[in-house]
């Protein structure tokens, strides 16, 4: 399952959840859609937080050195330069 249809997924069961507050009248379509983009917002910035929490930055001379191990930003893996 890609990241893509776990957003979706979590899109969808936040609109059912809000379905019944849209069909009493306590919110708008409008509103619904804005507080999920600011669920979406938040979670995905705490997220972001969470995961580089305890991370370590290095020196470019490190970096720089050939054995330095590089993990790729959109897959993950780990390769050695």
């Amino acid at each position: 399952m890609t990241s893509d249809t776990i957003w979706q997924l979590i899109r969808y069961a936040l609109l059912l959840a809000f379905g019944p507050l849209i069909t009493k009248g306590y919110l708008s379509s409008d509103e619904v859609t804005t507080v999920t983009g600011a669920i979406g917002v938040i979670f995905t910035a705490a997220w972001g937080v969470w995961v580089k929490y305890g991370t370590r930055t290095t020196t470019a001379s490190h970096a720089a050195r050939i054995n330095t191990p590089v993990v790729d930003p959109a897959t993950g893996k780990i390769s050695n330069n």
